[in-house]
């Protein structure tokens, strides 16, 4: 699909529908998501990761909610990107503690496990979300991009520890997911893996890391803040907003 065409005739000729719900983020809130098709998205993808859209497997979405638009873009220009005290903290312990692998994505009972102990942990839900194999395939496994998705892993002693996925788009990668052992939360494995992703794009001479969306008003993303400069939109909007960390 060709790059030149329009957002709105992108979205008229690949789009799969609506999910609704209760939003995952905001309390009282109901949210609507739009889904496109991925698979013939190719090169459009890395347009439409600055227009608010998300990889979900096979497809990709983006908020579209009525009368809301908390959820910003947010991306972190790797070449400008600092860390403060408290991420070098987190980087140098987070350095001696794991075993970083980089690998195919595959599902296994292991990390199915994994990702429901740190449902509990981190969302307190459980049997409602990747309850088998085929979810977790789904979710984390099946993607458009081929050998562009990879999924991060960190050992600890000999155990798994923590899990992330993430793209492979042009001049960015983009984190699409991680979730880790709660054992292993004083060590901010989280942070570490944003960390992680942002030296790895430095490396393979990214422009950008897109760590996901950023909700001011929602503690669980609005940490990807304290990576700065960073810079944030949102979906509609042309120009970015610029965020520096103060003198």
């Amino acid at each position: 699909m060709s790059v030149e065409l329009s957002l709105d005739t992108i979205e008229e000729q690949l789009y799969v529908g609506h999910a609704r719900g209760p939003c995952s983020y905001l309390a009282k809130r109901e949210a609507a998501l739009l889904f496109l098709d991925g698979l013939p998205i190719g090169e459009v993808y890395r347009m439409l990761m600055d227009q608010g859209y998300r990889r979900h497997g096979l497809h990709l979405y983006r908020p579209d909610c009525s009368g809301c638009q908390e959820c910003q873009v947010l991306r972190i220009p790797v070449s400008t990107f600092q860390m403060n005290r408290n991420q070098r903290r987190v980087w140098q312990k987070g350095l001696a503690a794991f075993d970083v692998r980089i690998v195919e994505p595959r599902a296994s009972r292991e990390k199915n496990e994994l990702y429901l102990r740190y449902l509990d942990y981190q969302h307190q839900r459980h049997k409602e979300e990747a309850a088998d194999l085929a979810s977790y395939q789904s979710f984390f496994v099946d993607s458009f991009l081929a050998d562009g998705t990879r999924e991060l892993q960190l050992w600890q002693a000999g155990k798994l520890a923590g899990v992330g996925i993430f793209d492979r788009i042009a001049d960015a990668l983009s984190a699409v997911y991680f979730f880790f052992e709660p054992d292993v939360a004083r060590l901010s494995p989280g942070k570490f893996n944003i960390l992680y992703l942002l030296d790895l794009a430095r490396q393979e001479g990214r422009n950008y890391l897109y760590p996901g969306f950023y909700i001011s008003a929602c503690k669980a993303m609005n940490y990807k803040s304290e990576y700065q400069p960073n810079q944030r939109r949102r979906p509609g909007e042309q120009e970015w907003q610029e965020f520096l960390r103060p003198a």
